[in-house]
């Protein structure tokens, strides 16, 4: 009854099964019986070495049992719930020296919005990426969010661009790439990931002009309803596009 009762529950199904699939692509991914999944990239980023549970009230001991499946972690991980996490969560977490909490706005842009006007600015291009310049992508990404270039390599994987309903693209000005973006498929549902434009280039309305080129892809596959999670910097520009924050999610992870 509660998973009926939950009208934000697909999104969750959908956000989740986007990190099991680009870990069963490119690294090691497994499902627990209350519907929390474990989901290791190997990247040297918490955020994507996970352990998610889709549920509104999620199961303390479900998480537990996956974390010590795990145990010794040999890379940073981090535990992703809805809402803010429960004293059972909470100690689940501290036990495992995750400590930190970031709590992160899901937006939504509703279909009755409509498709969003295309984003003309200057000569910049977006475009999917093709298999054999996953790199290039994968150096861009680490650029827009200022880290070494190592740190997502992970999408340097031949693998990824045959997952099912997964594109990623580049920004480009005169050839020259300014920015990321990530979309993932689902039914009517379309997941905006990796947004992130490179310092140089910020401030000219290239971030915004991405995620309007998404929302217009998912509406040609199908996916009217577009759904993303904003830091505090992206959320404005997100607003403006037409997304609306509808519930938050918590990120836990080491300090």
């Amino acid at each position: 009854m509660a998973h009926m009762n939950d009208s934000r529950r697909s999104i969750a199904d959908a956000y989740v099964a986007v990190f099991e699939g680009l870990s069963t692509a490119g690294g090691r991914t497994r499902r627990s019986p209350q519907g929390a999944v474990l989901s290791i990239s190997g990247a040297p980023v918490a955020a994507l070495n996970a352990i998610i549970s889709p549920r509104l009230e999620p199961d303390a001991d479900d998480i537990a049992a996956l974390a010590a499946s795990e145990a010794p972690w040999d890379v940073p991980w981090s535990i992703h719930v809805r809402g803010i996490p429960g004293p059972l969560i909470t100690e689940v977490a501290g036990r495992n020296g995750l400590t930190q909490f970031n709590t992160e706005p899901l937006m939504v842009r509703r279909p009755g919005q409509g498709p969003p006007p295309h984003s003309s600015v200057g000569p910049l291009r977006v475009r999917p990426v093709p298999s054999d310049e996953l790199d290039l992508y994968a150096r861009t990404v680490a650029e827009g969010f200022a880290a070494p270039h190592e740190t997502f390599q992970v999408f340097n994987n031949p693998s990824f661009a045959k997952l099912v309903g997964v594109t990623f693209y580049l920004a480009e000005v005169d050839g020259v790439p300014v920015g990321t973006g990530m979309t993932s498929v689902s039914g009517d549902l379309l997941g905006i990931f990796n947004v992130s434009t490179l310092p140089h280039y910020r401030r000219r309305g290239y971030g915004r002009a991405v995620t309007v080129e998404l929302v217009r892809a998912g509406y040609a596959a199908g996916a009217t309803t577009a759904y993303l999670y904003a830091s505090k910097m992206g959320e404005p520009v997100y607003e403006s596009v037409g997304f609306g924050t509808e519930e938050y999610m918590t990120v836990i992870t080491a300090p």
